[in-house]
């Protein structure tokens, strides 16, 4: 998954304040695009969990002129990435501003993860450039990561939305018959087959959240909940929680047709391929662990 890195590029999100070098990374967002270079661009055949482009993120040294306003990010082992403030910026020769939602399908990974997670807290730095309790300016936190207000002492923390992605299973007595729920959402060009998903509301756990989604989308009851793993989801500022889970009782679907275009179950041997390259997503890889593995993927 996206977050999985290898050693060598391992998160180090300790907030140190400090200028940046010429070889360290200066991304900068403009209506939820990124500044990127595509140094390579994939073949029209590519499926949609590996499209072929490879990117390239700009670095301090790139910049003719080095923005005003810059405030540190993380580390990706000896990697330093830096988030500019400014709201315009001089952009780099050979760069330009390409959908972060489009970077998802792109190559190196660990440029990928950091795109993605330096894109949400662009997005929680713009949203918080005054308080939403007096109105005042606000003002960077000058050792840590935080945003406070000189006016009133609020102090407003990054923004991680829980979440869930629900794996429903009709268990039967053979398990080569066993199957899956897929959904596609509505109102999506190029909607891929997904799991039920949803945000966790105020005051419910997680497993409540899962018991709510499944019913909501697609009308079914579950049971056997079984947490899988998690995932941070930087494009939606999500921190999401895997489960598998059984259908208890009636197994017909009923579509909210409101949120979903189409829902139905799938055998094993029935599940379409699209996710077969699919390394960035939690969901793609349930999918893909129930379709190669079984019943061995929860059990």
């Amino acid at each position: 998954m996206i977050h999985e890195l290898d050693a060598a590029h391992a998160l180090d999100n300790h907030f140190e304040p400090c200028a940046p070098r010429p070889e360290d990374y200066l991304l900068h967002f403009s209506d939820g695009a990124c500044l990127a270079r595509v140094t390579h661009v994939g073949g029209s055949d590519a499926d949609a969990g590996d499209s072929g482009e490879v990117f390239e993120l700009p670095r301090a040294a790139d910049y003719r002129r080095r923005p005003a306003r810059v405030t540190y990010l993380f580390s990706l082992g000896e990697l330093r990435f830096f988030l500019v403030l400014d709201e315009r910026v001089g952009a780099p020769e050979g760069f330009s501003y390409e959908s972060v939602s489009w970077l998802r399908r792109a190559e190196p990974q660990h440029l990928l993860f950091a795109a993605a997670t330096a894109a949400q807290l662009d997005r929680w730095y713009r949203a918080n450039r005054f308080c939403g309790r007096c109105g005042h300016r606000t003002q960077l936190a000058p050792k840590s990561r935080e945003i406070v207000c000189p006016s009133c002492a609020q102090i407003v923390y990054p923004k991680i939305c829980p979440g869930v992605i629900c794996a429903v299973i009709d268990r039967t007595d053979d398990p080569a018959d066993d199957r899956i729920v897929l959904t596609r959402y509505a109102g999506r060009t190029t909607a891929l087959w997904a799991l039920v998903a949803g945000f966790t509301e105020i005051g419910e756990p997680l497993e409540d959240t899962v018991r709510r989604e499944v019913m909501e989308e697609v009308g079914l009851r579950v049971r056997n909940l079984r947490f899988y793993k998690s995932q941070p989801w930087g494009f939606t500022d999500t921190l999401l929680a895997g489960f598998w889970c059984e259908v208890d009782g009636d197994p017909a679907i009923r579509v909210d047709r409101s949120e979903l275009k189409e829902a139905r179950w799938f055998r094993r041997d029935e599940v379409p391929l699209e996710r077969t390259g699919d390394r960035t997503s939690l969901t793609g890889e349930m999918i893909e662990r129930f379709r190669t593995m079984g019943r061995a993927a929860w059990e």
